[in-house]
């Protein structure tokens, strides 16, 4: 099924309500901004799957958030993270409850980013075609190739989801549920600019070190977020590690510090 109307949708509720759960995927564009852009929401039950354009149709949002959070309908995700926070930026708060089959398939002995295209073919036995994986998602219209690729990515979601439950064992749900939490984790998306000094590989030497980073991780992302801008374009991550250091060039430190607005002294 293709683009949908307002009934259509609540038809597609009504389903998703006897099925108790729903595949959920979206397609977004951020290669030169701080902010993802939604370009698209695909969304998948027992039997249908659907898509909607948030940029030639206006979405009823209202209608979406009653789908997303009804607590009695599992949400199907694969890589959810990046999706989490698309939904997070438009209603302030996590779809739940949320199932990442891509932490399932961590537990059966994949990679902790094994592809969903790889989980298609070793579980169902179905090859995805990935030809549009890194295409400008803004662009429209969108041709017929570009639309089953974006169903594609929600279709199996709900099949590969009911495999994994019967393969993994009681022992594994632990473990299962710890990663879940750290995903589900409202810190991450709602206190960002607090917490982006997690994200470096950079272990400080003494805490005026930590500081520092915190501090200076905390203004790219200011000055990003005034921007649009992606955050590596205020500064480089090696940037943020050599201004957090005592032993550091004054004339280097000096062309950092410009980046990050920080006058002499701060």
């Amino acid at each position: 099924m293709l683009q949908i109307n307002k009934n259509q949708l609540k038809q597609f509720y009504e389903k998703c309500q006897k099925d108790k759960l729903i595949g959920v995927d979206t397609e977004f564009y951020r290669v030169d901004t701080y902010y993802p852009k939604l370009c698209l929401i695909q969304l998948a039950n027992t039997s249908d799957s659907i898509f909607l354009d948030p940029l030639t149709h206006d979405l009823d949002y209202k209608l979406l958030k009653k789908l997303l959070f009804n607590t009695r309908i599992k949400k199907i995700f694969h890589a959810a993270r990046q999706d989490i926070e698309i939904f997070f930026n438009i209603y302030k708060k996590i779809p739940l409850p949320i199932y990442d089959i891509q932490i399932y398939l961590g537990q059966l002995g994949y990679n902790h980013s094994i592809s969903y295209a790889k989980a298609c073919k070793d579980l169902l036995n179905v090859e995805i075609n990935k030809n549009n994986q890194f295409i400008d998602w803004r662009v429209r219209p969108l041709d017929s190739n570009k639309i089953q690729y974006a169903l594609n990515d929600v279709k199996y979601l709900i099949p590969i989801f009911n495999i994994l439950k019967k393969k993994l064992k009681i022992k594994n749900l632990k473990q299962i549920r710890f990663l879940h939490q750290k995903i589900i984790n409202i810190n991450i998306y709602a206190k960002k600019i607090n917490n982006a000094w997690e994200k470096f590989k950079f272990k400080p030497c003494n805490r005026n070190e930590l500081n520092k980073l915190k501090r200076y991780s905390r203004l790219r992302e200011k000055i990003a977020i005034k921007k649009n801008i992606p955050v590596k374009r205020v500064a480089s991550d090696k940037e943020i590690k050599l201004i957090c250091k005592q032993n550091i060039d004054k004339e280097l430190k000096k062309k950092i510090m410009l980046k990050l607005n920080i006058k002499k002294g701060y």
